[in-house]
């Protein structure tokens, strides 16, 4: 049976993971664990993918991922072919390092961030790495409950940590304890993170086909997350695209021409403003510009004077206004 294409799209919520061929170790070292790291903070400064957890065990490694202007499978290819050609030379071996292809499962960001980033982060006490206290988490490296809990330089940060930390508080230190909060209550969870989630709910397979065809809903083993969400998934592939030639938009430019027009808000108010009854436009600015001309944080946030991390924090404001609302339609149109 031919294997499904990967589904990606312009802020897809992707849970990563990654095998060593024939479940053997693949990070024998710290310094290999340092070497992947390393590379995927790299590749994470070149391209607009964010991340949101990670974790890395002997034999696999979890990364939970939000595409930017690199589709996955590109920025995927870079990070595993390059880390396998080290890890050949350090070892001095040769042939496949990964088994088979990475697994990559699109989730419904709404319902599945914090639950995953969790999940991950947990990851190490499950498979007794460490003991089954969160104190003692913190002292594991090679998870990205560090990159959160720790005052650490920019620098070193492969989370978007600010962004993370929003969804408990706007108060680092509260955030922080609420986050912590969070992570405790899901030791011992027993959860399958993997696709086809509709599946499993239903009992198998056997017995979705057995419900009534208006009880049914769509599936996909690509996907974790409802039936709804598997059709919202497909309309947004065959939508985006269109979208975006039907809008005509090719620069920042033309679109915030057309955010003013929608909003009747004066362009220059838009850039140099930061008026509460500005921020909702502002915030709906940063989400389609990196969304349909996939511009990075880093220029949207000179543009209208803010940090990369208020950017990130921008953007999420946007999606879910834009979601809400429908208003990419209608600015777009």
């Amino acid at each position: 049976m031919p294997r499904q294409a990967r589904i990606d799209y312009l802020g897809a919520l992707h849970y990563v993971i990654g095998r060593g061929i024939e479940r053997s170790k693949i990070f024998e070292k710290d310094i290999d664990k340092k070497e992947f790291l390393l590379r995927l903070k790299v590749l994470l400064d070149k391209s607009s993918m964010q991340c949101y957890a990670w974790g890395i065990m002997d034999n696999h490694f979890h990364l939970l991922l939000i595409t930017g202007k690199t589709t996955l499978a590109r920025f995927m290819r870079c990070l595993l072919t390059g880390y396998a050609g080290y890890y050949n030379k350090e070892h001095k071996r040769s042939g496949h390092v990964f088994q088979n292809r990475y697994k990559s499962i699109v989730c419904d960001r709404d319902e599945y961030l914090l639950p995953l980033i969790r999940y991950i982060h947990l990851n190490p006490i499950r498979t007794k790495k460490v003991n089954n206290r969160v104190s003692d988490l913190l002292e594991y490296k090679w998870t990205g409950h560090r990159d959160i809990m720790k005052n650490r330089t920019k620098g070193e940060i492969i989370i978007e940590r600010e962004e993370v930390l929003s969804y408990f508080g706007e108060r680092e230190g509260k955030a922080k304890n609420e986050y912590l909060k969070y992570i405790e209550e899901g030791i011992g969870e027993k959860r399958d993170y993997s696709g086809g989630g509709l599946i499993k709910s239903a009992g198998g397979f056997q017995n979705l086909l057995r419900r009534k065809k208006d009880e049914r809903e769509m599936y996909d083993d690509r996907i974790l997350g409802s039936g709804l969400f598997v059709e919202e998934v497909y309309k947004r592939e065959e939508e985006e695209e269109s979208l975006k030639m039907k809008s005509g938009i090719r620069n920042i430019k033309e679109l915030i021409d057309k955010i003013s027009a929608y909003y009747v808000v004066e362009k220059e108010e838009i850039i140099n403003t930061k008026k509460k009854e500005v921020r909702e436009i502002r915030s709906v600015l940063v989400y389609l510009a990196s969304k349909y001309l996939k511009e990075s944080g880093e220029k949207l946030g000179k543009l209208l004077g803010v940090g990369s991390g208020a950017i990130s924090i921008t953007k999420e404001k946007g999606r879910i206004l834009c979601r809400e609302k429908g208003l990419e339609k209608q600015i777009l149109q």
